[in-house]
């Protein structure tokens, strides 16, 4: 499915035509009970987010998809230089983590990688008991939500011990900032 067909059933609301119009390839429609299955919790901004998955339910800016992300060293960005951070593409909702969704980036089963790569380190188990990536950077960092008050965080996996770093107070803050402005695909 392209974001050409999802457009029309937008009408006016610029937030989300905007966001669409972002997107190279969007993932496969989600109901919003599905959305709720994987995201139980009651958090601020949640109806934005859902609003957003049920129109797009995740995908990349290339129309390749967004299971890979680029590697070249010049590119990678630190908690230090965030103002550089470009998004690269959201994950996408499956109900079964184990299910592939390729070229789409598994939300559930990237979230359980995860759990399980940092099960012995403390701190990092309770973050990830409290977040949930919910997208990606061109360099392969997340953007995680926490599933408490909404507020979005990024963190670079390289250098998890340093923590995550807040970046905007909401997810309809985080999609006007780094998500609803035009990107080269190579910045």
């Amino acid at each position: 499915m392209n974001g050409g067909n999802l457009k029309d059933q937008m009408g006016d609301d610029k937030f989300f035509r905007d966001a669409l119009e972002q997107f190279g390839i969007v993932g496969p429609q989600i109901s919003e009970a599905e959305i709720n299955a994987v995201l139980p919790q009651t958090f601020p901004g949640k109806e934005d987010l859902v609003q957003f998955y049920l129109r797009c339910n995740g995908g990349s800016r290339s129309p390749q998809g967004c299971i890979v992300h680029c590697g070249n060293p010049a590119h990678r960005i630190s908690r230090h230089e965030l103002e550089k951070l470009n998004v690269e593409g959201f994950r996408s909702i499956s109900p079964n983590a184990d299910e592939r969704m390729l070229p789409f980036a598994n939300m559930l089963m990237h979230h359980a990688t995860m759990a399980q790569i940092y099960a012995g380190v403390p701190a990092m188990k309770t973050f990830l008991e409290q977040h949930m990536e919910i997208a990606f950077d061109h360099s392969g960092n997340d953007l995680c939500l926490n599933l408490q008050n909404g507020r979005i965080f990024f963190i670079d996996w390289e250098s998890y011990a340093e923590g995550a770093v807040e970046i905007t107070p909401s997810f309809h803050e985080f999609v006007l900032k780094f998500w609803n402005i035009p990107h080269a695909p190579d910045e």
